[in-house]
Order: structure tokens, then sequence, then C-alpha cells
């Protein structure tokens, strides 16, 4: 049984497969097509979806329609190219698109109100520049904040409509008559933990990631450790049911989550799990000790950041001719930071209790202990230790898919968009994005996320009319057709 890449299939967010014996089409379900991709990555035949014959993938574009296409790697400050054309010669160019047509596949981060702005930026720009709406990406995959941008474009709202209303500024009537089916105010309640939940809120999860020692993965552990949420999102859950009224978007929208069980990733849209995408999305934005971990259907998810912000090794199998992926939290900085943020508040810790450069070390003045909560307190080593972490995540997935024979775009901030990226864990910015129903464009969140927003759109330009940038400029307006 072949699955077919039938476009039209596809836009229904359906494949197709075709009996080798009657020929008569057999629609399959959501499930049934994730279970068969999943069988795909790990199958020998030429024509299984992931493993077409590469003698038969189709040419990426003409020279003409793409301008230079120079293999030479490039970089820009605020966005990282791999470049990987996925011609005749190369196995890994598996094509979900046909005719021709280039196939994109879109990936959005986690990463808060602030993922939220970058996003929207990020794909106004890929509309103004090259004409190709993100509302036609083959496959959204949202993590997290992501998820709830991905959703937004499931449900119609134009990219330039969701940058728009990111700033505060008026919308078309069309994303106006989207945006107004939300009729819930956002609130975030408190559940109470008894007795029994002041600790570990799951030791088997704990267990798991400690287990064995050479594979042990921190991060699952501490979550495990840690007691469970108290925030409660109920009224997040409603307004996405408004926003997108049906169970699930017609095209594919894959969402993750963690399984609080056993910390291991899931997949809604994908996965064999009966959930609205409202619960998914809520699922997947359900930050450990700070939310509540979200039921959905039987079973306890989390943040599917604790995975990984981007997640974007999903992208492939099934392969796409390209991937765009939005990382605001990768990017600059990094372990640099991070000891420069240590040094600097050794110094001030020093200087704070009198031990300046003639002092003495052998002081019995603690002021190392001081220089560390300093450090820490201020909040710039633990951003830039996250941000080191998803950078090397991100970077690994990108070369998977690359190996895969997807050319890859990240799209992530420069040193100045990591400061404004940071700038909104000051205490005056709320980082929710759901604080207000009405902006107030005074507001110090509403100005931080307008900001947030132009610098990922002015990113996304200036990316695109450099040298390497122009192939995929050029992608993109094929795509676009």
């Amino acid at each position: 049984m072949l699955l077919s890449t039938d476009p039209a299939q596809l836009a229904a967010g359906r494949w197709q497969a075709e009996s080798g014996n009657s020929g008569e089409p057999l629609i399959l379900p959501a499930a049934e097509v994730g279970r068969r991709l999943l069988a795909a990555q790990r199958c020998d035949s030429p024509r299984i979806l992931g493993c077409m014959d590469p003698s038969e993938a189709p040419p990426l574009a003409d020279a003409d329609d793409v301008g230079d296409a120079d293999t030479e790697d490039a970089q820009t400050e605020d966005a990282e190219i791999v470049e990987s054309p996925g011609t005749a010669a190369d196995p890994g160019a598996a094509r979900l698109g046909a005719g021709g047509a280039v196939s994109v596949g879109l990936v959005f981060s986690g990463g808060g109100a602030a993922a939220e702005a970058w996003h929207a930026g990020v794909v106004r720009a890929l509309h103004a520049v090259t004409g190709w709406d993100a509302r036609r990406a083959d496959l959204i995959l949202g993590t997290s904040a992501g998820a709830v941008t991905g959703l937004c474009l499931r449900a119609g709202i134009p990219p330039a409509d969701l940058y728009a209303h990111r700033r505060g500024e008026p919308v078309s009537t069309e994303g106006q008559a989207i945006i107004d089916r939300v009729i819930t105010p956002y609130r975030e309640g408190r559940s109470e933990r008894d007795w029994n939940e002041q600790g570990p809120q799951s030791p088997t999860l704990a267990a798991r990631a400690l287990w064995p020692p050479w594979q042990t993965r921190p991060l699952h552990a501490a979550v495990g450790l840690l007691p469970r949420g108290t925030r409660t999102t109920e009224a997040l859950q409603q307004r996405l049911a408004e926003l997108h009224p049906e169970p699930w978007p017609a095209q594919p929208f894959w969402v993750t989550a963690v399984r609080l069980s056993d910390g291991e990733r899931v997949v809604f849209g994908r996965d064999d799990i009966q959930a609205t995408a409202a619960e998914a999305v809520r699922a997947s934005c359900a930050v450990p000790v700070m939310f509540e971990p979200v039921d959905v259907d039987g079973q306890r998810y989390v943040d599917g950041g604790v995975h990984s912000y981007t997640n974007a090794d999903l992208m492939g199998p099934p392969a796409f001719d390209l991937v765009v992926v939005s990382s605001p939290m990768s990017g600059a900085a990094g372990w640099s930071s991070v000891r420069g943020s240590l040094s600097q508040a050794w110094t001030k810790a020093r200087d704070a209790v009198g031990l300046g450069d003639a002092q003495q070390a052998e002081s019995d003045r603690a002021w190392w202990s001081e220089a560390l909560e300093l450090a820490w307190s201020d909040g710039r080593a633990f951003r830039a230790a996250r941000r080191q972490w998803v950078d090397d995540k991100l970077r690994e997935e990108v070369e998977g898919l690359r190996r895969r024979g997807a050319s890859v775009l990240v799209v992530e901030p420069d040193a100045v968009g990591v400061e404004l990226v940071d700038t909104g864990n000051d205490a005056d910015v709320d980082r929710t994005g759901h604080a207000g129903e009405e902006a107030d464009r005074g507001h110090p969140a509403q100005i931080w996320r307008s900001e947030l927003a132009a610098d990922a759109d002015q990113a996304v330009r200036r990316l695109l009319s450099g040298r390497v940038g122009l192939r995929f400029a050029g992608m993109l307006r094929r795509a676009a057709g």
C-alpha cells in the first residue's frame, strides 16, 4: 500500500492510500497517517513517503526563478541558512509537493509572549517580501507559544493581521472577524496543593530520566522532582476553542507536548491521541511548576519545550523542500554571556562588601556566594544558559534535516534582538501576552511586543535580500505560486 502525495489530499489534511489490487482510494484518518509516517522512517521501499526514489524527485526551480543558487555556506547576524538543495542526486530529496511545486514546512518555537511577537514579525515579512502566505504551509509545527501562533494561522488570520494585532494596530475586516470570535476574557485561576502534592509531581518521570546514568535527562528529572504548578489555564483553552471552533484544522497541524508519566514527547495531530486543537495547544503551553499539567485523553501533559523549544526534527520524514524555523530563543549569547554575567556579578559583589582589587581574598566575607546570587537573581546567566541549550538542540535538529535533503532557514535574533527578547523579563513587562483585552499602545508590555515583532520583520527582510537568501526567497515565491 502506497501513500499518495496528491496535493489536494494534503490540503485537506489527509493522505490517500491506494490498494495495489483494486486501485480504490482509501482515505486514512490522522492517527493512521501518523503511524504510517513513523513506519516510513524505517522503510526499505523506494516509493513510500519519505523514501522516494531520488531519481524521481522533481527539480526545485530554475536558476532564473530562485536567483543566485550558489551553495556556499552563509550566515547573517539575524538568521542562519542551512542549505542542502535536494537535487535528483541527493538521496534525501523526498518531496511532498507535486508537479515541481515547492513544499514548505513551518516551525514555530516556544518562548512565551516573546515568541508570539517574533513569529508574527517573521510571517508578515515572509509574505511581504515573497508573497508566500504562512497559512499555505504544507505543515505547521508548534511548540508552546508557537502552537498558539500556528493555530491563529490555521484559524485563518492573515500574516499581516497577526503582525498588526501583536503591535496593537488596526487589522483588516477579514482578520477582525476571526479575532472577534474570542469573547472569553483571559484570566488565570489558582488551584491549591494538598499535603500529598507538596512533593515531586512525577517520581516515575524523575527515575526514568536518571536511569541509565549514561543517558540522563536532567531537565526531565527536574520536572519530575518539582511540585506541580498551581496556575490554571481553562480560560486559555476556551479562548482557543472560540478562535478555532472546529475540533482540528483541516490542514496539517502538529502540536508537541511531553507526557508527564514517562517524559516522552507526543505530537498531537500526528499521534493516536483524542484531543481538540484547543486542548493540544493548552497542553503544549503548560510550563512545569508554573501551570498545572493538562489532562488529555487520560494522560497528563506539560510544555513541549521540556523536550525541545523547536522540535524541528519532526519535519523529516515527511521531507520538505524548505523548512522555515522561527526561533527567538536561540541565536546569539550562550555560554560566553553566562561567563560575562558571572564575571560582572562577581566584581559587583566584591565591591559591595569592600573587597576591591586591593583587598585580600582570604577575607571571611563570603563575597563569592553573593556574586552567584546576584548573577542568578539578575537572570542574565540563567537566560544565557537556557539560550545555549535551545541553540544546541536546534543545531542538532537542523543537521538532521540537512542530511535528509531539506533546505533549512532559521530566523533568530542577533545580539540586539536577544537583548530585546530578554527585556521581557523585567517586572514591568507582562510576558503572558494575554493581560489586556484591548491593546494599550503606551503600556510597557505592548511597546515591547511591538518592537520585538518589528525586529523580527526587519531580520527576515535583511536575510532574504542577502546573496544566499535570494535562493530561499525564490523558493518561497515558487511555493506561493
